[in-house]
């Protein structure tokens, strides 16, 4: 178990103690004892392989807390990167676990969730919803880029304001329906990206490369992106503080937001874009 520097993080190897709680965990939750799975989930991603088997996973624990304290280091170099490591709330604790071979083949993606997180009462695994403290769950192949997203999830939780709200839009291949939540950390994944001087991609879930100009062209082509990037400017620190930090980053819609909206209001009937959660009628 390593902490990152002066933030709140904790990079934790943990795999091995995961997998022999896991069915554990599963037989409290069908057993509908949820507060107990939660509990264990708390003190297994709190605990470190270290202690088992005198330290026999010793090789596995210094690779992957060096490769993803190496991530951490390549963020903090980035100027956008290390805004993101600052304002995370130190308070609380980020705990950086790996995922296994197996969930990797499942799910090549990262998921970020709340250490204490709120049980749902329909007796749902869902475990998104509560505050503070974090759990990433990220493999290194996933790359720095990545960590950054979950990174700026974990700040969301760690103020207790990660509130997602569906945002529906479109490509010209798709339509596509994500949380507001994605919507920010996307935007912040790509200035984090173009600060580097490195490729950046359309959207959260296509994933496809794109140039400034194409992104632009698709946020003003799409009201409800719109939207989000308006609540963001109006609601959240860490928006505002892109916005008017970052004036020499190529790609900023927070910076360019009102370009944008001038480009979509230019065929419309509206005199300007609500932001999203906005009722219809005001």
């Amino acid at each position: 178990m390593r902490k990152f520097g002066a933030y709140p993080i904790q990079v934790n190897y943990n795999l091995h103690t995961r997998l022999r709680y896991q069915h554990k965990e599963d037989d409290f939750h069908r057993a509908g004892r949820y507060d107990e799975e939660r509990q264990l989930d708390i003190k297994v991603n709190t605990s470190s392989d270290s202690t088992l088997e005198n330290n026999i996973y010793r090789y596995e624990i210094n690779e992957y807390e060096q490769t993803v304290c190496n991530c951490l280091r390549k963020i903090e170099g980035n100027p956008v990167g290390r805004m993101v490591l600052g304002l995370i709330n130190k308070k609380t604790t980020v705990w950086i676990v790996p995922k296994s071979e197996e969930e990797l083949k499942a799910s090549f993606s990262a998921q970020t969730w709340p250490l204490k997180y709120d049980i749902q009462k329909d007796g749902s695994v869902a475990r998104g919803a509560g505050s503070g403290d974090t759990v990433i769950l990220f493999d290194p192949k996933l790359g720095d880029d990545t960590l950054l997203h979950e990174l700026v999830h974990a700040y969301r939780y760690s103020y207790n304001k990660f509130q997602p709200l569906n945002v529906d839009y479109r490509t010209e291949r798709a339509s596509f329906s994500v949380t507001s939540e994605e919507v920010l950390a996307h935007q912040i994944e790509n200035m984090y990206m173009s600060q580097g001087k490195r490729p950046l991609t359309l959207d959260y879930l296509s994933q496809a490369a794109a140039e400034k100009k194409e992104i632009y062209d698709f946020l003003a082509d799409n009201y409800f992106l719109l939207q989000s990037l308006k609540y963001f400017l109006r609601h959240e620190y860490l928006a505002m503080l892109a916005a008017h930090t970052f004036m020499a980053t190529d790609y900023n819609p927070f910076r360019d937001y009102a370009a944008l909206e001038a480009e979509y209001l230019k065929g419309a009937i509206s005199p300007t874009v609500p932001e999203l959660g906005t009722p219809l009628g005001r």
